[in-house]
């Protein structure tokens, strides 16, 4: 039995979290765990979730590919095919907000080094971060970097024009930790990236505790615009615009049709709603993209 933190009062402002529903481990070991919410910000967290020491044993799984270069099965394959045309996506959006052709960049949680590896061949000076050794291994031979873990990092003082969080702030015990080394981390005009699953969309709302994006007790905290906003104040931090990931209301709600037990079509359908309405509008999409700068 793995050792477990419960949480019962708000990490943003001490409000006490109030229950929603069980959810479970779809991935690793079938566990049950809560969602809670604070009323207050209207962040939510796994509770329990399991200890800095131990959460690595959750992660123990060839299907989390994120720490691997491996594909297998049709849920990964579109992934695989998503993240490759996302690359370039992610390198444009960057360049709508930095206006020279390359710059110093850090991306936290790089697993195996895909993102990093493409901005490299695009002349820019990368750097990672990442908890898994397994990760920062293949990270390392392929970017012939030495990819930090988070302790390297909290002690480095390297400033950086570009700071990318894809889908890793969630996993993060104290955010609130690397918010404050972000904001020390990035030079003068330099700005962070943050993606998000968002709470508030369509397809979590239909699909409740069986909504992949929970991906608990991986995902630590959940995020909306609005705790998003509360959580990066306090550090000085400001939002300044924010985007759809608009392959995610697929992959997710396909993925959550799975749990379910439902059919691959079905979350099809329900994943075409989804991005149907985020549309009109950007907080009924299942994953955010926020452009962060710190203040004047």
């Amino acid at each position: 039995k793995y050792n477990l933190t419960n949480m019962n009062s708000c990490p943003i402002c001490t409000t006490e979290m109030k229950f929603k529903f069980v959810t479970k481990d779809y991935l690793v070991t079938g566990e049950s765990f809560d969602i809670v919410e604070c009323e207050a910000c209207s962040i939510r967290t796994t509770t329990p979730f399991p200890d800095k020491k131990i959460i690595g044993n959750y992660y123990s799984s060839d299907d989390y590919i994120s720490h691997d270069d491996k594909v297998s099965g049709i849920f990964d394959s579109i992934y695989g095919l998503v993240r490759t045309y996302q690359l370039n996506k992610k390198k444009k959006l960057i360049g709508k907000y930095f206006n020279k052709s390359n710059g110093k960049i850090l991306d936290i949680g790089c697993g195996a080094g895909d993102f990093l590896q493409y901005m490299k061949e695009n002349h820019w000076n990368i750097n990672g971060v990442d908890t898994s050794n397994k990760a920062r291994k293949i990270a390392n031979k392929k970017l012939n970097i030495k990819v930090m873990d988070p302790k390297d990092w909290i002690n480095n003082k390297e400033k950086y024009d570009v700071i990318t969080c894809w889908h890793s702030l969630e996993h993060v015990h104290e955010p609130w930790v690397y918010l404050d080394k972000i904001k020390k981390s990035l030079t003068l005009d330099g700005f962070l990236i943050v993606a998000l699953p968002n709470y508030q969309s369509t397809d979590a709302k239909i699909y409740k505790e069986f909504w992949a994006a929970y991906d608990t007790p991986r995902h630590l905290y959940h995020f909306t615009i609005k705790s998003m906003n509360k959580t990066i104040k306090p550090h000085g931090l400001n939002i300044e615009s924010i985007y759809r990931m608009n392959f995610d209301p697929f992959y997710v709600s396909m993925l959550s049709a799975k749990h379910m037990g439902k059919s691959f079509m079905s979350g099809l359908i329900n994943g075409f709603k989804s991005w149907t309405l985020s549309i009109f509008s950007k907080d009924k999409c299942s994953s955010l993209i926020f452009i962060i700068k710190k203040n004047a």
